[in-house]
């Protein structure tokens, strides 16, 4: 015996609008998370990147100072911090043994990157690779937190003078 009409239209398989709605709703929702998760992730690396990039320019300094064998404070290679954004590196980088004019360098604005304060901060680096303060004292340098409102890296130079960046700490709240 056929199958009646009644019955046919129960067997039919498909989707409903409102399955399709609930569907694409969903997508919505983690495709919304997708986004922001590496709006994130970018912002993260743009920290990440900015703190490699002033530590390698501290190495320079340091080992640029211990090359030279720099013991006048006047010769020793430094970075100073001058605020939020802006830092400059003084190193012989034309190797005619004298310090050429600071370089003034700023902070990529796109990701909203600060240093911590306070200000200014000054690593100067003695022919041994160690700091030294405006006395010529060995001093322990304090740390470079770098970073935005996502995530913070942190650069410490340990009491040799060698640089290591440290991701993912917490950026200070007080300027």
């Amino acid at each position: 015996m056929p199958p009646s009409l009644s019955t046919f239209k129960n067997t039919q398989r498909g989707f409903s609008v409102t399955e399709l709605l609930i569907v694409l709703a969903m997508i919505s929702v983690i495709g919304g998370f997708a986004i922001v998760s590496i709006v994130r992730g970018n912002r993260a690396a743009y920290s990440t990147s900015t703190a490699v990039e002033i530590a390698g320019y501290l190495q320079r300094a340091r080992v640029d100072s211990m090359r030279r064998g720099a013991k006048d404070l006047n010769q020793m290679a430094q970075v100073k911090i001058f605020n939020h954004k802006f830092y400059s590196i003084a190193i012989d980088g034309d190797g005619d043994g004298n310090l050429d004019v600071p370089l003034v360098k700023s902070l990529p604005e796109q990701a909203g990157i600060e240093i911590s304060g306070p200000f200014p901060k000054t690593y100067i680096f003695d022919w041994q690779g160690q700091t030294v303060d405006l006395q010529n004292n060995h001093v322990a340098p304090p740390s470079i937190v770098v970073g935005n409102s996502t995530s913070a890296s942190a650069i410490k130079l340990n009491d040799s003078g060698k640089v290591l960046v440290v991701p993912g700490v917490k950026m200070p709240s007080a300027r």
